[in-house]
């Protein structure tokens, strides 16, 4: 090709013929041009993208593929920190197999999931149907408890039902594991340690689901972002403690319908999700601040009585059946103190405070601090409330998603390690 400058012309040639579909998205942020982290790792490589190439335009490694790999690379990362506990010992069958957790293994190797001590502690590991079989609560010694109003301490599954059938889903995957063992030539591993690596797995693709749909949310020009969920180093130290990650799928995916103007579905998705964890009811709120403020109340309202037919689906046959089970939940939600990891808890820990209920009986509900915890909560909703409708600017669902999941969080008695999982993808995309 020539190139005219003046009177002259001067021949150029290129490296190579150009593409004849040159479209690019020229407008995404790309971490290896505008992050000095992105940048320096870039550099392993090759280095930035070019100033010229075409973004956008890769078949296999896109984007969210590659945030996938990193994901698996962090998921792998916390399956290790869980290793030193998935060692089978002893001898028998896989179900008399038990996982090495002596002389406190799970706390000096930092091992510790909530998976395998439930496994025994809620009769799991006989097969028994959660909300329907009981047990009683005892001492260190192996004596009986008795409440504070002198009954016996019975005790059910203490997890929503959607938690409590997965982990009856993955104990009967374990309890198949064990039978194929006494059949075929296959490795022996402990029922337990099979029950953990069931539900982990499980655990793990509702993670990628986090990722996929945080990923989608933060638009083709900020797509990168979901990286920071993909690699967040709470993943590696809590994505398998507990069964969380199954909320937090529910919840951004919920959140990724709402932006889709599918408020029918996003409602279904809250209701699965309060029926695994509590947390993703707290998505209502944000929503109808903002629906006062662009006048989208009825979208709200059909997200609400969505989320409601949801968890009333799965709940209803187990609150016939078994309506003592079911309960469970919210009862041992309101007779917990504060837990260790609490602000009160901290406050107690620095000033000799004895609490909002000292000299409670055993099981005895903290009735000042419900009410503390309720009334701080509220507090924090109705200013945020205020800021949400008089913002010079409307904020972003996912913003005020960020500030009542973090106010819950701060003001709750319980705060959970693995609770942080929830923050994750609304930090990100706030």
């Amino acid at each position: 090709m020539t190139e005219r400058t003046g009177g002259d012309e001067r021949e150029l040639v290129a490296a190579t013929t150009l593409a004849p579909d040159r479209r690019s998205l020229d407008d995404r942020d790309c971490p290896s041009r505008t992050d000095t982290v992105g940048a320096a790792l870039s550099e392993s490589i090759g280095g930035p993208v070019g100033r010229h190439a075409l973004i956008g335009r890769t078949r296999f490694l896109t984007p969210l593929r590659v945030m996938f790999l990193i994901a698996l690379v962090f998921l792998a990362l916390g399956y290790s920190t869980k290793a030193a506990c998935l060692q089978t010992t002893g001898t028998g069958t896989a179900d008399q197999r038990v996982g090495n957790w002596e002389n406190q293994r799970a706390y000096y190797e930092l091992c510790y999931s909530d998976t395998v001590p439930l496994y025994t502690a809620e009769l799991l590991n006989l097969g028994r149907f959660p909300y329907k079989s009981s047990w009683i609560e005892t001492d260190a010694e192996g004596k009986p408890h008795v409440t504070y109003d002198g009954r016996p301490a019975v005790r059910y599954m203490e997890y929503p039902v959607l938690t409590g059938i997965y982990q009856y889903l993955a104990m009967s995957l374990a309890k198949t594991y064990t039978a194929l063992t006494k059949l075929a030539a296959v490795p022996i591993i402990a029922e337990v340690v099979m029950f953990f690596n069931f539900a982990a797995f499980g655990l793990a693709l509702a993670w990628l689901t986090t990722v996929w749909a945080t990923a989608l949310l933060a638009g083709a020009r900020r797509i990168w972002d979901a990286a920071l969920v993909a690699a967040s180093p709470l993943v590696i130290f809590q994505i398998f403690t507990n069964f969380d990650a199954l909320a937090t799928a529910f919840a951004t995916g919920a959140l990724l319908a709402w932006a889709r103007r599918r408020p029918v579905l996003a409602g279904v998705l809250i209701g699965l999700g309060v029926a695994a964890k509590l947390y993703p009811l707290l998505l209502l709120v944000p929503l109808t601040l903002l629906a006062v403020r662009t006048g989208r109340l009825r979208e709200v309202g059909k997200t609400a009585g969505a989320a409601v037919v949801a968890w009333l689906a799965v709940n209803l046959p187990i609150m016939v059946l078994f309506p003592r089970g079911w309960s469970e939940f919210f009862r041992l939600n309101a007779r917990r103190g504060d837990d260790m990891d609490s602000i009160y808890n901290v406050v107690k820990s620095f000033t000799g405070w004895r609490g909002f209920d000292p000299d409670l009986g055993f099981w005895e509900p903290p009735l000042v601090l419900n009410m503390v915890t309720a009334a701080l909560f509220a507090a924090c909703c109705i200013a945020i409330g205020y800021i949400v409708l008089t913002a010079a600017r409307r904020p972003r669902v996912a913003q005020v998603a960020f500030l009542v999941v973090a106010a819950f969080l701060l003001t709750n008695k319980v705060w959970s390690p693995q609770f942080s999982l929830w923050l994750v993808p609304l930090a990100v995309l706030a």
